[in-house]
């Protein structure tokens, strides 16, 4: 049985933001039943909030970092955890659930027979996105890891080039963790200046330290992704060093303020699991 009904989450205000945009967006969170059907709705809410940020404010990720989701377990898991590094660039100011549906398909398993149910919320939400920062095209800078899959043990290590001096802070998201899913790589109490002056830079800094690769305790899969987020300013901006969710980084990349000019990139590497 499918159960719809229309929710009120709150009610639009007159945005005060020069960019602002009205988006209707859908997601679904599908499950075997090993969540409650609260959570896949949080899920697939989450999903379509994400998904409206996209669309309103056009962003799309490389095909590079698409191809990496596509050589993983979770093809559908990476492009959502990927989707919501992308979102950090847009807010949703307000919003209201247009619809939500929750219910159940069954179908047989093709090699067994055995009946399998599949357990699906689908979210639909009206949202009012703004712009989270001023992006200026002008700080241009890209990035380039040593590989884009490694084995614990293994050792990170990338290539930066800049336009021109920038402050660089490094995040590495975790989206399987309980907490903290989101912790500063660079800078560190090793490598401490994050004033980048020069066009190119190596990452970590010579001599100073190794960025080491581990897969993560108790996690039953053959591999998993985790995400590095580049922020660029041009002033000297105080993080902190780890975020619970990447909403909590949003939230900061707001504080600091239309004004301050950033710019943001992504990356995605996997780690298999040789256990």
């Amino acid at each position: 049985m499918i159960k719809k009904f229309v929710l009120i989450i709150s009610v639009f205000l007159i945005p005060s933001n020069s960019f602002s945009k009205i988006i209707i967006s859908e997601a679904i969170y599908k499950h075997v039943g090993d969540i409650s059907p609260k959570e896949a709705c949080k899920k697939a809410e989450k999903r379509a909030k994400e998904k409206a940020i996209e669309r309103a404010l056009g962003l799309q990720i490389s095909l590079e970092e698409r191809k990496k989701c596509t050589e993983t377990d979770g093809v559908s898991e990476c492009e959502v955890n990927q989707s919501s590094v992308l979102s950090l660039n847009g807010n949703i100011t307000e919003y209201i659930i247009k619809n939500k549906e929750e219910g159940m398909e069954e179908f047989s398993e093709p090699k067994t027979k055995q009946k399998k149910k599949i357990y699906f919320c689908k979210i639909q939400i009206k949202a009012n996105v703004e712009k989270t920062f001023k992006n200026d095209l002008n700080i241009d800078f890209d990035v380039k890891l040593n590989r884009s899959t490694f084995r614990s043990g293994e050792k990170l290590s990338m290539n930066l080039i800049f336009r021109e001096p920038v402050y660089l802070n490094v995040y590495t998201y975790y989206p399987y963790a309980q907490s903290y899913r989101i912790k500063k790589l660079f800078p560190n109490e090793y490598e401490i200046n994050n004033k980048i002056n020069s066009k190119k830079l190596k990452l970590p800094v010579d001599g100073k330290l190794s960025y080491i690769i581990n897969f993560p305790k108790d996690f039953t899969r053959s591999r998993v992704d985790e995400h590095l987020i580049f922020i660029a300013t041009k002033q000297k901006i105080k993080f902190l060093d780890s975020y619970f969710s990447t909403e909590d980084l949003t939230k900061r990349l707001l504080d600091i303020g239309k004004n301050n000019v950033v710019r943001k990139h992504q990356k995605t590497y996997t780690i298999l699991n040789d256990k």
